[in-house]
């Protein structure tokens, strides 16, 4: 009965393609068609069929090809599908109970269509952000057809996409959401209050379908029913009323063969493909221009390869350069072409891990969402104002920062903002604001969260931290070092707990991972006015800026990032004090003085630092100096792991290969600063 399984699922696939043709629409009819093909092809491999039966199911499936109406083809459908259920009434095995997940096609994927299926889904989470972000943009200009448009456009594209594909519940969902947004284009409902609230449902179930799918597919695991679906597609067919709504298409359960299957199909107007401006902004780059370059899908393992191979291309060119130096005969055509070549090599990594550089516009958007959700559940009124979205940096990066910012986020609109009436009390708008910013500044991304509500109280978090033993009640810290207690974790100043924050956790977490993307994070905060968190980022971590110290006859790195000013310290600025080692006064202020060469145990000869350099660094507001021999270059490098050999080592974050072949640590400030017990 094998072939005869495949055959009742091929009609089953055209049934809820049927359940999903939009009049004038021809993909989605060709895609019936070659379904039509397929079901004529397998009638002829049916076994235990009564006689004339195989020829009935041929004649059926050659008027449904006609196609010259959805209630014929739909006809004809229905009668393949009671065709079909004479073959098993005819024998002893009965139809697939459409109830179990090892018989339905939605249950579980076939291996061709794996590669399909995963193409589906990234092109689908493309739709899916894009409505989304017309979603938004319709709330602050509902009045913008060209918006309505772009969002009625994704679901219809998913629906279509995922009738052919038979993901029959992505595609009830998609055509019932469909529907809705046809009912909004035609003027004949508007899209406010509960009526956006349950396209914004929408958008969350289909993305939770979509992650459901891919991991099922990926990982070759039955497919889940979403037990919430039904509620949601009642809830949108409510929406559409007092209209008489489209009914919501059969979900896979109600695909089982039945006699008649009667569908009511709601008809859906076809615009010109004019595109709307927010779509181009959306999937463009910054031209505005549609290009086949952004149709090429690259894996992402064999673009980071391009981008490793690109690093180690600079370092062989910087070894040859090198020795070309340093030959004892100056050959200056050699030379020459040599200098030409590392432009042309420098250019190539840049060139490859452009192609890396993503825009933030993304990360934005769940912004957006989420400020919107968090002042319905807190009954705040709150607006979020973003710029910068268009700005770039690595597609690492940008998938690390997404968890810190919604911390951040969430806690400016929980904890920053007021109530409406207590804003009203203090002579504000009654909207708070909170302002998102992205920019490059000197090799870095900045992004600044700022908001207009009652800023950080600092007699409030230092008897927070007292309690919690975190400092002494004699202690004399500054504004700064006041602030940077919120991070610590178990720290909370919210009055109450509520399902938004108040826990004390989440800017300990914001720290560590901001910290892990070798990015700093300070504060700035006005009681009664505002607090602004502004975060440096790497743009890459592919590679980093950095001075080449010397500590005899070693090489090390410091990220340049980490460096606040080089000297060298006179007689009079050292001293030693019991208990905290040795000292040096710099502006007024008694640093520690960290001798490199006792750190990792270069020699045992003690330097006289008067003779020697010392530099000052910075980490998390605490500062020290490291004493080193001498200043070489500034190079841009590619970072290399050291392996799982040597695994985690303190004090080093990182390794190097140099001009002369030779393997460079990069040290780690932070994990210094430990070692030494600062």
């Amino acid at each position: 009965m094998q072939d005869n399984d495949k055959l009742i699922k091929l009609i089953e696939r055209a049934a809820g393609s049927v359940n999903m043709l939009s009049p004038g629409d021809m993909s989605e009819i060709d895609q019936l068609q070659m379904i039509f093909v397929e079901i004529k092809k397998n009638a002829d491999e049916i076994t235990h069929a009564p006689e004339g039966l195989v020829e009935q199911i041929k004649k059926a499936v050659d008027e449904a090809n006609l196609i010259d109406s959805i209630e014929s083809v739909s006809k004809s459908v229905s009668e393949l599908q009671n065709l079909i259920s004479q073959v098993y009434n005819s024998s002893e095995i009965s139809v697939p109970d459409k109830t179990e997940n090892s018989s339905s096609l939605d249950s579980y994927l076939q291996a061709d269509d794996v590669p399909l299926v995963l193409d589906f889904i990234a092109e689908s989470n493309e739709h899916i952000e894009s409505a989304e972000a017309g979603l938004l943009e319709l709330e602050t200009n509902p009045d913008n057809k060209d918006v309505l448009n772009q969002i009625f456009r994704a679901f219809h594209t998913i629906k279509g996409m995922a009738g052919f594909l038979n993901l029959n519940e992505i595609g009830a969902l998609a055509h019932s959401a469909e529907n809705l947004l046809d009912l909004a284009r035609k003027h004949e409902l508007e899209l406010t209050g509960k009526t956006t609230d349950v396209i914004f449902e929408s958008i969350d179930m289909m993305k939770k379908m979509a992650d459901d799918l891919k991991i099922s597919a990926e990982k070759g695991q039955a497919i889940g029913r979403q037990a919430k679906l039904p509620q949601l597609l009642e809830k949108l067919k409510a929406s559409a009323k007092p209209q008489e709504a489209d009914a919501a298409p059969a979900l896979p359960e109600q695909l089982a063969v039945e006699k008649e299957t009667p569908i009511a199909q709601n008809e859906i107007t076809q615009e010109n493909d004019k595109p709307a401006k927010a779509s181009v902004c959306a999937n463009t780059d910054s031209s505005g221009a549609n290009t086949t370059d952004e149709k090429i899908k690259v894996s992402t393992a064999r673009l980071d390869d391009l981008i490793n191979m690109a690093g180690e291309l600079v370092i062989a060119q910087l070894m040859v350069g090198e020795e070309a130096a340093q030959s004892s005969t100056s050959q200056y055509e050699l030379n020459r072409k040599i200098a030409h070549q590392g432009k042309i090599v420098r250019r190539l990594q840049e060139l490859s891990m452009s192609m890396r550089m993503v825009p933030i516009a993304g990360v934005f958007q769940k912004m957006t969402r989420l400020v919107r959700d968090l002042a319905q559940k807190s009954g705040k009124q709150v607006n979020l104002i973003t710029f910068g979205e268009e700005t770039e940096l690595d597609r690492n990066v940008v998938d690390k920062i997404s968890d810190p910012l919604v911390h951040m986020i969430r806690n400016s609109a929980d904890h920053g903002i007021e109530s409406p009436q207590d804003r009203k009390n203090a002579g504000k708008d009654v909207i708070g604001q909170i302002k998102l910013r992205a920019f490059h500044q000197a090799g870095n991304i900045v992004i600044q969260i700022e908001d207009d509500g009652k800023g950080l109280d600092k007699e409030r978090i230092r008897k927070k931290a007292i309690d919690a033993g975190l400092i002494g009640a004699d202690q004399s810290l500054t504004d700064d070092q006041i602030y940077r207690l919120i991070f610590h974790a178990g720290l909370s100043t919210a009055e109450k707990i509520t399902a938004v924050s108040g826990r004390g956790v989440g800017m300990d977490v914001v720290k560590k991972n901001i910290e892990l993307l070798r990015g700093k994070i300070d504060i700035a905060s006005t009681y009664g006015k505002g607090t602004i968190f502004t975060i440096r980022l790497p743009l890459t971590l592919a590679t980093i800026d950095g001075q080449v110290v010397r500590v005899g006859q070693n090489r090390y790195l410091i990220p340049i990032n980490s460096i606040v000013a080089t000297f060298r310290p006179k007689v009079e600025q050292l001293s030693s004090v019991n208990g905290r080692g040795e000292l040096v006064m710099v502006r007024g202020q008694l640093l520690p003085l960290i001798r490199m060469n006792k750190l990792f145990n270069i020699d045992q000869v003690d330097y006289d630092p008067t003779e020697s350099l010392l530099i000052i660094v910075e980490d998390d507001g605490k500062r020290c100096s490291l004493l080193v021999d001498d200043l070489l270059s500034q190079q841009q490098v590619v970072i290399k792991s050291l392996g799982d050999g040597l695994g985690k080592v303190k004090g080093v974050s990182g390794s190097a290969i140099m001009g002369n072949g030779m393997v460079s640590l990069i040290l780690d400030i932070p994990g210094i600063m430990k070692l030494s017990q600062i």
